[in-house]
């Protein structure tokens, strides 16, 4: 691994939610990293809060539209401040920087290429409240400078979450909309199957507009996943389910 010609683009991925300054922090201190001012998108920062298993599955399937040298600087955790390590994941030429809480658990399985390396304890003095500021803004910094592992960092063999399933058949995300999201991935999903979500038996359509407006189905959206939607209304308010809630497949009948 060679030091890029130029930093690679830093992609922000958080539960924060754009409320208060801490997504303001992470520009600020990128910014304060670089000589010169590097790219940062914003991905999202209404990443399933509290709720590292749910936003794993969310993360995995955002990253195949994500240029191939992308650094994502990933925190949803809620044991921040705790014995959890961070780490920072080489899969196929992207980085991914956070805690070592699961949160890359599923996106290590869809690569070929994968290096994870543990981050060194944060220095004393370090606020135990902000680490994606305080600590992995300044990992992702390096790596996308450097393509290397973070100075001090360890290669690890395993880290949180590597054995958990790749497809998980339970809602991970409600958008602003009220669609449900669910871990399973649609090339993986019972085809001619219904899915009973909050009581409710529904069946499957290509888009919105091939049910009637205020009608319940599940079908594959942009990431490719398995989302629930209601055309013209809000299925989280409809069938009142929410991340965790898991899905029910049923033969069609």
């Amino acid at each position: 691994m060679n030091q890029r010609a130029r930093p690679g683009a830093v992609f922000l991925f958080t539960d924060y939610t754009h409320l208060g300054p801490y997504v303001g922090h992470l520009h600020a201190r990128l910014r304060q990293a670089f000589d010169s001012a590097p790219e940062v998108v914003d991905l999202m920062h209404d990443a399933p809060a509290f709720r590292p298993d749910c936003a794993a599955y969310l993360l995995a399937a955002n990253l195949k539209y994500l240029p191939p040298d992308a650094v994502v600087l990933a925190v949803v955790d809620p044991g921040v401040g705790t014995e959890r390590g961070g780490l920072a994941l080489r899969a196929d030429g992207r980085w991914l920087i956070g805690p070592d809480n699961g949160l890359f658990a599923v996106a290590a399985r869809d690569f070929a290429d994968v290096q994870a390396y543990c981050l060194p304890p944060p220095p004393p003095g370090t606020p135990a409240t902000f680490h994606g500021r305080d600590v992995f803004a300044d990992a992702a910094a390096e790596v996308a400078v450097t393509d290397r592992p973070p100075r001090g960092s360890e290669a690890v063999e395993t880290w949180v979450g590597h054995r958990w399933p790749r497809d998980w058949d339970a809602l991970i995300y409600t958008d602003g909309f009220g669609n449900l999201i669910s871990g399973r991935r649609g090339e993986t999903a019972p085809d001619q199957a219904e899915l009973v979500v909050g009581g409710e038996r529904l069946a499957r359509a290509a888009k919105f507009a091939d049910v009637p407006a205020g009608t319940a189905f599940w079908y594959v959206n942009a990431l490719g996943l398995v989302e629930v939607a209601v055309n013209s209304g809000s299925a989280a308010q409809r069938l009142a389910q929410g991340p965790g809630a898991v899905l029910d497949w049923r033969a069609r009948g």
